[in-house]
């Protein structure tokens, strides 16, 4: 599974293929599209001065992955953009609206590095809380089109 949001915020869960999705005409990379496909879509290195996810939890199901996630996340300028470890390496940039609580990201592009199997993405609206040193997501798929699992990623600022 995925904990990035953020691909994150439009989560990626399951083995997939390389995927580059564009939704405008802007530069490479920064919430933009233009990323030849099969490359990825941010530089972002997995550690540094962002988000890192400290827990991901899963919601309903009866055995859930135990692999270790390793995810970062940056959130400025109206993009979220997200890199991801093991077990699913991946790239992710995003635009996002917010309105009280809830997050809803417009991914601009979404590059999977891992060979076969299909992925999905996740419902795109999710709840959040926020404060100056944690950002928490929560994810729910349950009732939507996605199958991936209901949870909540808490991320610590770096």
């Amino acid at each position: 599974m995925l904990g990035a949001m953020l691909v994150g915020l439009g989560a990626v869960a399951a083995c997939g293929g390389s995927m580059s999705m564009s939704t405008d005409g802007g530069p490479a990379g920064m919430c933009s599209a233009n990323v030849p496909p099969g490359e990825a879509c941010n530089t972002l290195t997995n550690v540094g001065w962002t988000y890192t996810l400290t827990s991901q939890t899963y919601y309903g199901l009866t055995g859930c992955p135990s692999e270790p996630v390793s995810s970062t996340i940056e959130i400025a300028g109206g993009c979220i953009q997200s890199v991801s470890g093991s077990p699913l390496p991946a790239t992710a940039s995003q635009t996002y609206t917010v309105a009280g609580a809830m997050i809803t990201a417009n991914p601009t592009c979404l590059h999977v590095g891992v060979d076969a199997g299909g992925f999905t993405v996740d419902a795109p609206g999710k709840t959040f809380t926020a404060t100056p040193t944690t950002f928490t997501v929560f994810t729910k798929n349950s009732g939507t089109s996605s199958p991936n699992p209901d949870r909540a990623e808490a991320y610590a600022k770096r």
